[in-house]
């Protein structure tokens, strides 16, 4: 557990900073609004002025309104006036030009600002399938040692059990030895009272000893062709749960792609948040998982889980439903749906929306596609 509280720290680092530049976009995108309707407004009234240019085309306009002066203290007014109107227009094509200037800047710091987060989430991403492998790794080892115990115990054990039954065996035949040995009172007289017995009842024995001979071997080839039977039986019985076993990989039918499709739809404009699997917002395996899932497929939490159990495939033979994979150097930090078209629908720090990975931002960190279903 100690391994993912540097990963917690990043995290809520990570998502302050995420909040606060959410923050900046939002204030930065409220300045381009304004500037834009400043720049509609002024455009306005460029447009009447042009019009009215129009209009007195044939002739200087500043000029029949100064040469229209009837005394000078009256045309003295006038190029006042002119020079105010000109002064006007001056200063508004230099309000538009700033503006534009403005806003070209503030939606260059936005496009910065969102691509230095996006970089930040992802390397988080990266880093997080990272540890997770690390985990996975200890896990191993762990499982692993604790197997070898589990088989030393299990050897030591064995060998305990056969050193007693040793010792039990050599205990019996020294009794044995010991018994052979001891002095037999009465033994001849048995012998001899055996050699006086009966011809008669020595061909009684005989008999009875080849009768039950005869049914002892009956008896065995009757259990013998039973235990046959019985194994022939079996043998037949397990032939269904083989060809079971062979077919085990069910694949989704094709309501499958609609179920997961729509899901991923209805999530459209939901926020991003990291470490989030929905319903109120996502990060990007937790979007993936949560639009699956309800195609009855489950998948790993990270990207770099899903891009490990996903079947590669090339971009020619890419279809809807594939998993899209992103790296930015450090391993895989970023994962989407493909859509066709070259196009996705993915969770990134603007929310879950459709992007373009055929060109632009996301095709300089493509890696490629995986398959997880049939569709």
């Amino acid at each position: 557990m100690l391994i993912w509280n540097p990963l917690k720290k990043n995290a809520k680092k990570l998502q302050a900073e995420f909040d606060n530049t959410g923050k900046e976009l939002k204030k930065l995108n409220s300045d381009i609004k304004e500037i834009n309707e400043r720049i509609k407004e002024r455009e306005e009234v460029l447009k009447e002025r042009a019009r009215a240019m129009q209009k007195t085309s044939n002739s200087n306009a500043y000029l029949d309104v100064i040469l229209g002066s009837e005394n000078f203290s009256d045309l003295v007014n006038r190029v006042s006036a002119v020079n105010q109107l000109v002064d006007s227009d001056k200063s508004i094509l230099d309000d538009q030009k700033n503006d534009e200037e403005a806003l070209k800047t503030k939606q260059n710091d936005v496009k910065k600002k969102q691509e230095a987060q996006r970089v930040a989430i992802h390397k988080f991403e990266a880093e997080q399938n990272k540890i997770e492998a690390q985990k996975a790794e200890k896990e191993a080892v762990v499982a692993q040692l604790a197997a070898d115990q589990a088989s030393a115990e299990k050897d030591k054990a064995s060998l305990v059990s056969e050193r007693d039954k040793q010792a039990a065996a050599a205990k019996e035949r020294a009794r044995l030895l010991a018994a052979a040995a001891a002095p037999t009172a009465g033994v001849e007289e048995n012998n001899n009272s055996s050699e006086a017995a009966s011809p008669a009842a020595s061909s009684a024995t005989s008999e009875r000893t080849s009768s039950a001979s005869t049914a002892n071997a009956s008896s065995n080839n009757s259990a013998s062709s039973a235990s046959s039977n019985q194994n022939s039986n079996a043998g037949n019985a397990s032939s269904p749960s083989n060809s079971s076993n062979s077919s085990s990989n069910v694949q989704p039918s094709g309501s499958g792609y609609s179920a997961m499709i729509s899901a991923a739809r209805a999530q459209l404009g939901k926020p991003y948040s990291l470490g989030a699997t929905g319903p109120s917002a996502f990060d990007c395996s937790g979007f993936t998982s949560y639009a699956f899932r309800a195609a009855g497929i489950s998948l790993p939490r990270t990207s770099g889980g899903q891009y490990a159990a996903a079947q590669k495939v090339s971009a020619s033979q890419a279809k809807p439903g594939d998993l899209v994979f992103f790296n930015y150097g450090s391993g895989i930090a970023h994962v989407g749906i493909y859509v066709g078209g070259g196009q996705m629908i993915n969770a990134q720090n603007d929310g879950v929306k459709y992007d373009n990975i055929s060109s632009g931002y996301w095709a300089k960190y493509l890696v490629g596609y995986g398959r997880v279903a049939n569709f």
